[in-house]
């Protein structure tokens, strides 16, 4: 018995072989693909025929254990694929710019050899997670430590996995969901300077809403008077819940998965609300949503948040995509006030498959040529048990979203097994250790993305660097004592002027200063 891998058609086999004069296809188990047993054969005999020799009597036949998941591979996964040095192109474009540090003395003297160091302490990009409060204070039996510890260790962003929904935030789902949680866990995340997106203002499906909006919606023949509560239920929600948050959250999906979600909407077409206009479609509600959203908090940007946008490998369904587009173009010609486009990008290994790189920009570049509205990937996962196909994709899909001018964030739909809707898709593992595809995020995010760097002034008292995008500790050395100062790295780039004392000039005061006005000058943090 030996193994063997076979690469056809870019399709990936592991065999494990054995020697048998006789196949029998109907004692084989079920296969992951479609093969047909003598091409498998063939193949195998095409292949293998340098090994023949030391099995002249024996046919090479069908592997019993194998695994193949041609439907779940993804073009351009290959380490030298064209598309990874256009995506480093992409990525020194759009996420990095020219930092300049310039050591010099109080009357401009440049200053060689001070030792610099630039340290970068958090990135522009929003990388984060979708996060359960409860496990985040410690007034909550489901607080976690470890958690608690890794939510603020490897994210600059998070979302609210459930808290700020309509049913949870109406108190339909539990004391544990209660408003007093949910602001505690905002307020959290806001003393770590984490970014948090909202979700979800409204998600106007049955499911979803809380039991005050679905005993109007089961009414077959809503009265005027029914009609006006759901209309004010929906608005009143809009103004409670913007206000509550308002400040603590930086972006609200406020519509999600208006494709499939519009019981509101259809419920309340051709109705008339007090003191307002005929309610003409869905469009039109949709749009008087947002204008409510946008008059709460005007701070905070309004997405629409849709699923399948991007997931479903290259041969996507344009129906999804189509009907997705269809709903925007609508609201855009009403001149709905959206701030940006939310792609949940769940894959799985059915119905959602990986979706290549390449693909993933042309997409991309369809709707910032259609709409110009930046996009968050707002729900990411791959629910497999290809775990190297899984970490794979997990490098790619970030890469080939963090190399286009148009994404702004990229936040998982859970990270840790422990508190996640699929445990397969976790990053980490029960005790927070990293899995295959954590691994990737980490690196990505903390080593090739990220900028530290060390040196000294050269003549023109100059150090510098091309550096990520964020915020940054810059530190002189110089003489014996360190001058700090945080600044942010934009994509204008940054010329930073560090003065220090030159001892030179300070050696020729002692000389001549009278020694009442002697003053000893101390190190002192930099502003800007």
């Amino acid at each position: 018995m030996f193994s063997i891998r076979l690469n056809s058609l870019g399709i990936n086999f592991v065999f494990i072989l054995i020697m048998v004069d006789s196949l029998d296809p109907t004692s084989l188990p079920s296969l992951n693909a479609t093969c047909e047993i003598k091409r498998m054969k063939n193949r195998l005999n095409n292949r293998l025929a340098h090994a023949r020799h030391s099995f002249s009597t024996v046919t090479f036949a069908i592997c019993i254990l194998f695994t193949v998941q041609a439907h779940a591979q993804y073009s351009g996964r290959g380490d030298d694929a064209p598309w990874r040095a256009t995506a480093a192109q992409k990525i020194d474009q759009n996420r990095k710019a020219d930092l300049q540090i310039t050591v010099q003395d109080v009357d401009g003297n440049k200053i060689e050899n001070a030792a610099v160091s630039i340290k970068m302490k958090k990135h522009a990009f929003k990388f984060g997670s979708a996060v359960d409060p409860r496990y985040l204070l410690e007034s909550q039996s489901q607080y976690n430590a470890g958690y608690a510890a890794k939510v603020p260790e490897i994210f600059n962003a998070a979302t609210l996995e459930n808290h700020l929904k309509w049913r949870a935030w109406d108190g339909a789902w539990g004391n544990s969901f209660n408003q007093s949680v949910t602001l505690a866990g905002l307020d959290w995340l806001g003393d770590r300077e984490m970014d948090v997106r909202g979700h979800a203002m409204m998600w106007p499906r049955y499911q979803s809403v809380p039991d005050s909006v679905r005993a109007i919606l089961d009414i077959s023949n809503p009265s005027q008077q029914n009609l006006q509560d759901l209309y004010d239920l929906s608005f009143n929600h809009i103004a409670d819940i913007g206000a509550a948050v308002k400040g603590k959250v930086f972006s609200w999906d406020m519509l999600n998965e208006p494709r499939t979600s519009f019981d509101i909407e259809d419920k309340l077409v051709g109705f008339t609300p007090q003191g307002q206009s005929a309610i003409t479609s869905r469009t039109d509600i949709r749009k008087r949503w947002f204008d409510a959203a946008q008059v709460v908090d005007d701070n905070a940007s309004m997405f629409l948040n849709d699923f399948g946008i991007v997931a479903g490998g290259d041969n996507l369904q344009s129906t999804i995509r189509n009907n997705y587009r269809t709903v925007l173009t609508d609201l855009t010609a009403a001149n709905t006030p959206i701030d940006g486009l939310g792609f949940q990008s769940h894959f799985n290994e059915t119905n959602r498959l990986p979706t290549s790189p390449t693909k993933i920009w042309e997409l991309l570049d369809e709707f910032a040529a259609d709409y110009d509205l930046p996009v968050h990937i707002t729900e990411f996962d791959y629910n497999t048990t290809n775990k190297d196909l899984q970490a794979d994709y997990t490098r790619d899909f970030m890469t080939a979203v963090f190399a286009h001018e148009s994404v702004e964030a990229f936040i998982l739909w859970g990270f840790w097994e422990g508190k996640i809707n699929h445990a397969e898709a976790a990053l980490f593992d029960i005790d927070f250790n990293p899995n295959l595809n954590g691994e990737e995020y980490l690196d990505l995010v903390f080593n090739q993305w990220w900028t530290e760097e060390n040196g000294l002034s050269n003549f023109d008292g100059e150090f510098g660097t091309r550096g990520f995008l964020g915020d940054y500790e810059i530190t002189v050395d110089y003489q014996g004592k360190s001058y700090r100062q945080n600044i942010s790295l934009g994509s204008e780039g940054k010329n930073l002027i560090v003065s220090v004392p030159e001892p030179s000039s300070m050696a020729i005061l002692s000389l001549i200063a009278l020694p009442l006005l002697w003053r000893t000058r101390r190190s002192t943090p930099l502003r800007s």
